[in-house]
């Protein structure tokens, strides 16, 4: 996990301009070093630089500067005030915020595991594999948390803008924190950080059913030159564009297909997966436990039952209620996924 950079340098609250203080009433200059230790305890906090916290404050960037340097001529106690909403904004957004409702943490579902021994086994064999479950199965979770507790694996996420090879190739420099400004050597750059490495390095692509063909056999490349791991995550439909271009001949997508060792595709006990979820969220109710199964069932699996609990944690926020059947039905129904609900 990365921490924010703390670019606040030594921010501390500065003697104000004797015009500043004969100016002013003494009440609303003590009020403004308040409010200035305040916002500066906020920024060493959150690692925010005096410009983002002029950003966020929404202040001139003139009126900003001489506000905390202590040298403004305006009306003091209109930027006091403005100063001193934002931090009570800011404090009850927070309050807010830590009261929302978090997902559970990965569980150990029978899919997820399997998804985790996919992947352990493409990392120690520098070898490719697929996982094309369903949406809502997990996948993307249990390669998470697979990314964040071994070592040299890293994550990217395919899309439509990132599916050719130069797109997908800037994904990965940038996750792997390496820059190249010259194109021809981005692929030699990359190949050089997913080298092999003890036990192996691994490179994950989700979402991999937007890559054009091209990207695949680039990523294949990778496996071949520089013995790392490759995992295409994402669903049915991934891979299908290569092996079904006819542009191409048998032995040219053979050289593809035929490298990929192990294949993903069916869930290992969802039900299981599904009641380990609603468990893991606190919910035994029986009613609300016989709902969340049945939408359980239905295209997006645990991802219904993660956002479905969710907003109706958030819609009884308001009201103090705990999770009840009415909450869980009123959240499904405003999800209005048309006919797969």
């Amino acid at each position: 996990m990365k921490n924010p950079i703390n670019t606040t340098g030594a921010w501390i609250i500065p003697q104000p301009s004797t015009e500043f203080t004969v100016k002013h009433q003494p009440a609303e200059v003590d009020r403004w070093r308040k409010l200035l230790g305040a916002v500066i305890e906020l920024s060493k906090i959150n690692g925010w630089s005096k410009a983002e916290v002029r950003r966020r404050t929404g202040m001139a960037e003139a009126t900003f500067s001489q506000w905390t340097n202590g040298n403004y001529a305006g009306v003091l106690s209109n930027l006091n005030d403005q100063i001193s909403t934002w931090l009570d904004n800011l404090e009850e957004s927070s309050r807010i915020a830590a009261t929302l409702p978090v997902s559970p943490r990965y569980l150990k579902t029978p899919t997820g595991e399997d998804v985790i021994k996919t992947l352990l086994f493409a990392q120690i064999s520098a070898g490719m594999v697929m996982v094309t479950l369903p949406s809502g199965s997990g996948k993307t979770t249990a390669a998470k948390h697979f990314r964040d507790y071994r070592p040299h694996v890293f994550m990217v996420t395919a899309s439509p803008h990132t599916k050719t090879i130069h797109g997908i190739l800037v994904d990965i420099a940038e996750e792997l924190q390496v820059t190249e400004h010259n194109p021809t050597r981005l692929v030699r750059t990359i190949g050089r950080k997913l080298q092999r490495i003890g036990e192996g390095s691994l490179l994950i692509v989700d979402e991999a059913q937007n890559l054009v063909p091209d990207a695949i056999n680039q990523l294949r490349h990778f496996v071949d030159i520089n013995n790392c791991g490759l995992a295409l995550l994402g669903n049915e439909d991934t891979g299908t564009s290569f092996f079904n271009d006819r542009s191409k001949s048998v032995m040219s997508r053979a050289q593809v297909a035929t490298r990929f060792d192990r294949r993903l595709k069916r869930e290992n006990n969802p039900q299981l997966g599904a009641e380990m979820l609603i468990s893991a969220w606190g919910v035994d109710d029986e009613d609300c436990v016989k709902f969340l199964k049945v939408i359980a069932q239905k295209p997006g699996a645990l991802r219904n039952i993660d956002r479905t609990i969710k907003a109706a944690l958030i819609s009884g926020l308001s009201g103090g209620e705990d999770l009840t059947l009415p909450l869980l039905r009123d959240a499904w129904k405003n999800r209005d996924l048309g006919d797969i609900a």
